[in-house]
């Protein structure tokens, strides 16, 4: 595919590096001349310099050919007025990143009367195929995360049937034995195993060593059964703290609150904290600033259910967090901007440390996906990803055992839906036309899998 992204800051040089993984032919378009020597330093992909408002700039990017045009500048307006220009100088397909909420929706226009008809107006309207807000998507994620009995991430596919949910191992019941020998109470399929740096797709001999981590596919009614192995279930939150205001505290609030949860959040600015506080119902809303012991004893952070980091700044998140564990609460979320800095927040004490550019990278990947691929999830830092198929009647995979496939080495099923039933598979397991399909696959190995899913 030909994919054209505009803006080259943290989520730009990140998704055009991610895509660039996937083999995609990037050009990337870059007002700034020192930002844009940095994407030329670091990646191998076109760059072209200019604003891509203008629609010369977008044609000297060759827009009018481009599949996918991906504006993630910093400013809501510039990438949604860049994808109407890109789509009417014919590229396929646009993502924009927007911040504002409101923009996301569909716009009501009253008429000139108050009975008059109003006329809707829609996203693609506008030019835009999607609307990404990282940040949204990330309060999306923690208020799953706590509303779970466990305190990892977790995706769904096949409409919620099935759950690929990542497990660290601490526990005597899996550390030091063998994958085929670690009694899981429910089918399930280990389809990647992180050890380090390293992501692989393991074998029943592989042997698990503390600290690995572990992504389980399996029926989302057995899951919470299998995540017992890795660690004591915990109850739903009844209280939660949450340090940090902006876009992502502020509506995790807002959801936990209407989960009937007792929220506390706390941020800095006053101005901030009368405007959130007259947002929420019930949520209690404090003015403090730097997360001090002091200052999470005072507001009862060892007495809550879970902590939550979100304020702008990385480093101010990971140090709350891990004050916030010393200080005795069960489990905390922390927010990060680098996903290299997830191992390194989790290493030190953070139960889940999740970056919104991860969830942008995620959404944007769901788009570039061919050959009869559904949905995606990102695991770990981006090294691999789950995908979802639909098994055509002419795919290459319909009408044969996964036995007889010839499967890449950095690939595996993780489990077929038919119908209402979901089956961990065996070698002996045909793929009918019309099965969903939950692949999961090295970065370096989708095409190939791809290729199982097409047509000979």
């Amino acid at each position: 595919m030909y994919i054209v992204v505009v803006g080259a800051g943290a989520t730009g040089l990140y998704v055009a590096s991610l895509l660039a993984r996937e083999k995609q032919e990037i050009v990337v378009i870059e007002q700034d001349e020192e930002a844009a020597e940095q994407v030329r330093r670091t990646l191998d992909v076109g760059v072209v310099v200019g604003n891509a408002a203008i629609p010369r700039v977008l044609w000297e990017a060759e827009v009018q050919r481009a599949d996918l045009l991906v504006a993630v500048t910093g400013t809501d307006e510039v990438n949604m007025i860049t994808c109407f220009m890109a789509k009417e100088l014919g590229a396929k397909k646009t993502i924009a990143r927007v911040r504002n909420p409101e923009y996301s929706g569909y716009l009501l226009v009253g008429g000139k009367s108050p009975y008059a008809t109003r006329k809707v107006v829609r996203p693609r309207s506008l030019g835009v195929d999607l609307f990404v807000n990282p940040e949204i998507e990330a309060a999306r994620e923690i208020v799953s995360i706590l509303s779970g009995l466990y305190v990892t991430p977790m995706e769904e596919f096949a409409d919620g049937r099935v759950q690929l949910r990542e497990f660290k191992a601490e526990s005597a019941a899996v550390v030091g034995k063998r994958l085929a020998d670690i009694p899981f109470p429910r089918p399930c399929v280990v389809v990647m195993l992180e050890h380090g740096e390293e992501m692989i797709v393991p074998s029943g001999d592989e042997k698990v060593q503390k600290g690995d981590r572990l992504y389980l596919v399996a029926a989302r009614k057995d899951m919470d059964q299998l995540g017992a192995i890795f660690e004591v279930p915990r109850r739903s939150p009844r209280t939660v703290v949450v340090f940090g205001g902006g876009t992502i505290g502020f509506h995790v609030a807002e959801a936990l609150e209407k989960r009937g949860v007792q929220v506390k959040l706390i941020e800095k600015s006053a101005a901030r904290s009368q405007e959130i506080s007259s947002k929420l119902k019930r949520a209690v809303v404090i003015q403090g600033g730097r997360p001090d012991r002091d200052l999470l004893e005072d507001e009862g952070v060892a007495h809550s259910d879970a902590f939550v980091a979100a304020t702008g700044d990385e480093s101010l998140n990971i140090l709350a967090g891990l004050v916030a564990k010393d200080v005795g609460v069960s489990r905390n979320i922390v927010v990060v901007d680098e996903p290299e800095y997830i191992a390194l927040a989790e290493a030190v004490g953070v139960d889940v440390a999740m970056s919104p550019l991860l969830i942008c990278g995620s959404r944007i990947a769901h788009y570039i996906l061919h050959g009869g691929a559904v949905s995606v999830a990102l695991l770990g830092k981006e090294d691999a990803q789950v995908i979802e198929f639909l098994a055509g009647a002419n795919a290459r995979v319909s009408k044969h055992a996964i036995g007889e496939l010839e499967w890449p080495k950095g690939a595996i099923i993780g489990a077929i839906v038919r119908g209402d039933a979901v089956m961990a598979p065996t070698d002996a397991t045909t793929i009918e036309p019309g099965d969903t399909v939950i692949v999961a696959a090295l970065l370096d190995e989708i095409p190939n899998v791809e290729r199982l899913f097409k047509a000979p």
